[in-house]
């Protein structure tokens, strides 16, 4: 029995549109997003994957917030699994098949040992150009077996650094090279950030993705199939109706509301009220918004408000300057002042290939949009 697979709620119906739009012919790829906790991932992996498969794809799973220095690195192993032998036999033959020995020999270069270079923080443009090189080839040699369909999970990650627009442009080929074989579905948490991939006229991967759709938010039958669940495996009851308050309370987020409930599963005296708050508590603990709001001075709150109200805002530029004056009060304020306060921001703020600013937690920008005094 499949202890996990029992408590996940399926979404056959949901997968069934995703594979009709992209077999349909006239999309190669469509991207979804929602954001962290919605539960993208648990559709991709067990409903989109074996509704995929049974349709007779190949179907390679990348998450690239495994590796985000080089996602690159993500699609390549992900790739690999999908080529490697599963049986003795089929080990037998690819040590005399030539071109799976051509990307074994590169597999190398790419694979584990590579991996390990990448995240010390080498970048350079000829491994880059390894890795792109390994995209096309793999991607290419599995379109060969079967027809591919190819997730990639946390897909702004590719419009980090330039490096990484290398890695979409590999991918922007593949696809236009093999769109007979190949479908994708790109997912991400951050719509700035997939609009920085996908939508903007200079993007790297510019209207591959097609429309940025919202994921369906699960509603009140998943719910009832956790309270179902719920009784089946304690005899206790699970209240639908208080439950379903608490699940909206925590914006229709499915793993917290499941924490709550495995909580309540280990210590039977809690109560779904308690259960929840705690949780509630969690996410505010380890989100800790106040608490990196706190920790900034007023010149770098002043940045963050405004470059959550503009991502394309010049901070060292004459117009910004003149307006933080206003807002802090400080006429001495100069651009090496800002300049000292963004890079104290390195970690909350990144710079994207575009010249636009990023925030690295979506969810902090949304709370300094509208809850931060």
């Amino acid at each position: 029995m499949n202890l996990t697979e029992i408590w996940h709620y399926h979404r056959p119906t949901l997968a069934k549109i995703y594979l009709d739009t992209l077999n349909a012919g006239l999309v190669t790829s469509t991207t979804i997003f929602a954001p962290r906790r919605a539960g993208k991932t648990s559709f991709l992996l067990k409903d989109l994957t074996p509704a995929a498969e049974s349709a007779g794809y190949i179907v390679v799973y990348a998450d690239l917030w495994q590796t985000k220095l080089s996602p690159g690195v993500s699609i390549v192993r992900a790739l690999e699994q999908a080529l490697e032998p599963k049986t003795a036999v089929d080990s037998l033959v690819a040590k005399f098949n030539t071109p799976i020995k051509k990307l074994k020999a590169k597999a190398a270069v790419a694979g584990t040992t590579l991996e390990g270079e990448i995240e010390l923080g080498d970048a350079s443009k000829k491994i880059q150009t390894e890795i792109a090189l390994q995209i096309d080839a793999l991607i290419e040699a599995l379109c060969k077996k079967k027809p591919v369909l190819l997730l990639i999970d946390e897909a702004q990650e590719l419009a980090k650094t330039k490096e990484h627009e290398a890695v979409a442009t590999a991918l922007r080929t593949a696809i236009t090279k093999n769109q007979t074989r190949l479908r994708v579905v790109f997912t991400g948490s951050s719509r700035t950030q997939l609009a920085n991939v996908f939508s903007n006229s200079n993007a790297p991967l510019y209207s591959t993705g097609a429309a940025i759709g919202d994921f369906p938010q699960l509603n009140r039958d998943f719910v009832e199939y956790i309270a179902e669940r719920f009784e089946a495996s304690t005899q206790r009851t699970l209240p639908v109706e208080p439950a379903w308050d608490a699940f909206v309370n925590l914006k229709l987020q499915p793993e917290p509301f499941l924490i709550g409930i495995v909580n309540m599963m280990l210590n039977p005296s809690l109560t779904l009220e308690s259960a929840m708050k705690t949780v509630e508590e969690n996410l505010a603990h380890s989100e800790n918004h106040e608490g990196a709001w706190a920790a900034l001075d007023q010149t770098q709150k002043a940045l963050i408000r405004m470059l959550a109200q503009d991502p394309s805002l010049k901070p060292f530029s004459k117009a910004a300057i003149t307006q933080l004056r206003n807002i802090i009060g400080i006429e001495s304020l100069e651009a090496t002042h800002i300049q000292r306060a963004m890079s104290k921001l390195a970690n909350v703020v990144v710079k994207s290939p575009r010249d636009t600013y990023e925030f690295e937690n979506e969810a902090f920008a949304q709370w300094v949009r509208t809850l931060a005094e």
